[in-house]
């Protein structure tokens, strides 16, 4: 597969994610995509790109800020339309603005979007973060892939042979405890 210097997160959001994303959870959670950031930079990985969706794309961002002074590393957005701030609950805005604040870069990918485009254009976003990386890091357990935007991006991770490094959701919230 070769050197790879660049990742894109994909991740459930916040409804989709198995647990309540509070307090301990979204920090054990935060700790395990801190965990593989920091063993991907070991090995050369540079650039991270986040796609701004709450709940796991706004975690893995937070973490990558976390450790880009430690480890030299830049994280850069890539939002999907130009007033998606809009779409983030309340209680999430102060991430989704810190993210978009203290990133190194941002593209808006889509900038007169009405809502009955936002699907179609968080697929385009998802492809755009896919042709645009070496490989991708999926906070998903593996074996487990609900339906929706992260499977679909994976799906299109392994079509093109990109590297896919997996964030187990298990443990977390006592997710994964009868499914084994």
């Amino acid at each position: 597969m070769g050197r790879y210097i660049s990742l894109a997160f994909t991740g459930y959001r916040t409804e989709k994610l198995p647990f309540p994303l509070t307090g301990t959870n979204a920090a054990r959670l935060k700790a395990r995509i801190m965990q593989t950031v920091a063993e991907q930079a070991e090995l050369g990985v540079k650039y991270f790109l986040t796609g701004m969706c709450r709940g796991s794309d706004l975690i893995a961002a937070d973490a990558v800020l976390s450790l880009r002074g430690k480890l030299g590393i830049e994280l850069w957005c890539a939002v999907p339309f130009d007033g998606q701030r809009q779409t983030v609950p309340r209680e999430e805005l102060g991430l989704y603005d810190k993210v978009i604040k203290n990133a190194n870069g941002r593209i808006i990918l889509c900038r007169n979007a009405v809502p009955s485009d936002y699907p179609k254009l968080y697929n385009e976003r998802n492809r755009y973060m896919v042709n645009k990386c070496d490989g991708l890091i999926a906070v998903c357990s593996e074996d487990r892939i609900q339906p929706g935007g992260t499977k679909n991006t994976v799906e299109m991770a392994k079509k093109l042979d990109k590297k896919i490094i997996y964030v187990s959701l298990d443990g977390i919230g006592g997710y994964g405890r009868c499914l084994k």
